[in-house]
Formats: structure tokens, C-alpha cells, sequence
């Protein structure tokens, strides 16, 4: 398999590099591109050749993989003179893994199908317990949610099951944007219902991991509370990850796909409002989960205070109403 295939990588941030370093392991050959000098020296120091421009790296791979942030950087890598679709030859499959909203999923499968070329919207998300974000990425345990054409997901399949543990393909170009979005839609929103909580029982002198024991056996229970909200507080690193400039971004780009379909979407508003107001206050580099400090410094409260300052806190409620 490692000399069948020549694998290529666009994009190497914080999922792209540990992307990178299991298709390299897997394939035993890599060859990679970034438009940061830092993270091209990462990849080179695991082994993986650098191309000169997308362009240079589609003309020497048979499956691509992209890794980028937003769909402006993926317009940007696929088109163009030094783009992807000017390089790639007919048969070459493009796996973008990039969280984008369907419609530039579905014009960059259109330009690419015009060329001869496969293109797979291929965003991952966490689901595997223990394993989130990062983590999900240096394991190959993400859901792979996949949209394009069936012959070209069957092409691509040997490095899907390189970066996930669960693969899911769900029907033409966009599908697989449209699902990641629904995804962080419903994440992002209990991330702040988690948050809100966490401070109430701060407020009530229940500490934070205290509130997370008790609350994991109940209907509260959740995937973002135990394996994304949890193990940044018992840390205290709040270092993206996933950054809330991110995930601001997937908000939007699903509030404007509600919008698109007349579908209202009031919790997805309220939740960007509350990224929007983290990102002013310079905090738009921190990890999503930065949410819990942040809410609890608007309610005043210190999430690791001993439960012994409840009552006090339930009597300076009851003075307040």
C-alpha cells in the first residue's frame, strides 16, 4: 500500500500535523504543503517531502488531502495558477477535510469533476469517549462524515481510515459539510449550556469537577461536559485545540445555511454572539472551552472554590432577590 499511493497534505495547524505524521507512518511516504516556514520544518523533520506550491504537489500525488481553516483558504489552495486544479491529473482524489459550508463543497467538487479530478468533502468530528479534538487527530479515532461521489470515496479510503475509527459516507458533494456543521452547532450550543451550569454551581459553592461528577450521572450527562469541557478545567490549559475564532466561524457559516433554508436557528445566534464577545476581549486564540473561565468571571465566581462556601453563596443570593 505505502508504494501504490502517492499521498499528498495541504494545511498542517493543529489537526494537519498529526494528520500528517499517521499518513506518513501509514504510507510510508508524504508529501506535504503550508504557507507557515514552522510548521513545513515539523513535517520535514518526520520525514515528509515539501512541495514549492499546491500546484507542484498535485502534479506529483494521487490523493490530496486538504486541511485548511475556512473556504476562503480552500478557494485559495484549489484555484488559481498555483492551485490545486491546475497541477492534478485525471484520477487524482482531493479529500478536504476542512470544515466549510456545503456550498463551496460542492463548487470546488464542480470545478474539480470538470478537470477529471474527485473531490470529497471529508470533515471530522470527535466521538470517540477519551478522545477529543487534538487528541482525535493524533489517534485516527474521529467520525469521518464524507460527501462526493461513491467511486471516488471508494479511491480515497485507505487514508479515511487512516485519520478515523469510524467512517460515514453520507451522499453528493456537501453532505459531509452539512452534517460537521449540524455537529458544532449542537456542540458549540451545550458548550455554553455546560458553561452556564459550571457557574451557577460555582455560584452555589459546588466547584466545577465536583459539579461534572454528579451531573455525569443524570440527563445532563454529555460528550462535551466529560471529554471536552472536563479535561480543560482539570488542566487549566486553555490553549487551542480548537480556537473560539474557529469555531465563531463554523457558527456563522451554519447560521447563514439556516438561513439559506428558512430554517431558524436562534441558539446558533445567541451562542456566535457569545464567541463574538470572547474574540473582542482578545481571547479569540484560546481554546472554545475557554468559555467556562469566561462565564464565570462575568458571574463572578471561582469555578475551584471549596464546597464550603455554599451556604455562604445561597445567603448572598436570597439578600440579592
Amino acid at each position: 500500500m505505502a508504494t501504490e499511493r502517492r499521498i499528498g497534505q495541504i494545511g498542517l495547524g493543529a489537526l494537519g500535523l498529526p494528520f500528517a505524521r499517521r499518513l506518513h507512518k501509514a504510507f510510508g511516504a508524504l508529501r506535504v504543503y503550508d504557507i507557515k516556514a514552522k510548521r513545513v520544518a515539523a513535517a520535514r523533520r518526520l520525514g515528509a517531502a515539501v512541495a514549492r506550491s499546491p500546484r507542484d504537489l498535485a502534479a506529483r500525488c494521487d490523493l490530496i488531502l486538504l486541511s485548511l481553516p475556512d473556504p476562503a483558504a480552500v478557494r485559495a489552495v484549489m484555484e488559481g495558477e498555483r492551485g490545486v486544479l491546475a497541477g492534478a491529473k485525471p484520477g487524482t482524489v482531493v479529500i478536504d477535510t476542512s470544515t466549510v459550508d456545503p456550498w463551496t463543497s460542492e463548487a470546488m467538487a464542480k470545478a474539480a469533476r470538470a478537470r477529471k479530478i474527485g473531490y470529497l468533502d471529508a470533515p471530522v468530528t470527535s466521538g470517540e469517549p477519551g478522545f477529543a479534538g487534538v487528541e482525535a487527530a493524533k489517534s485516527g479515532t474521529f467520525t469521518v462524515l464524507v460527501g462526493g461521489r461513491k467511486g471516488d470515496f471508494h479511491a480515497a479510503r485507505p487514508v479515511l481510515d487512516v485519520l478515523g475509527k469510524r467512517v460515514e459516507y453520507l451522499g453528493p458533494s456537501g453532505s459531509g459539510s452539512v452534517m460537521k456543521l449540524i455537529s458544532n452547532h449542537i456542540a458549540g450550543i451545550s458548550t455554553w449550556a455546560v458553561a452556564e451550569g459550571l457557574a451557577l454551581a460555582a455560584a452555589c459553592g459546588v466547584p466545577a469537577l465536583r459539579a461534572m461528577d454528579v451531573l455525569g450521572g443524570t440527563v445532563a450527562a454529555s460528550y462535551v461536559m466529560s471529554d471536552d469541557v472536563r479535561p480543560r478545567v482539570e488542566s487549566g490549559d486553555f490553549e487551542p485545540g480548537f480556537s473560539v475564532d474557529l469555531y465563531h466561524k463554523d457558527l456563522r457559516l451554519t447560521g447563514e445555511l439556516g438561513r439559506g433554508l428558512n430554517v431558524p436557528l436562534m441558539f446558533n445566534q445567541l451562542a456566535m454572539e457569545m464567541f463574538q464577545l470572547m474574540r473582542a476581549q482578545g481571547r479569540g486564540g484560546k481554546s472554545q472551552m475557554d468559555c467556562v473561565n469566561y462565564m464565570a468571571e462575568l458571574a463572578r465566581v471561582d469555578i475551584h472554590a471549596p464546597p464550603s462556601r455554599a451556604t455562604r453563596a445561597r445567603a448572598v443570593a436570597r439578600e440579592r432577590s
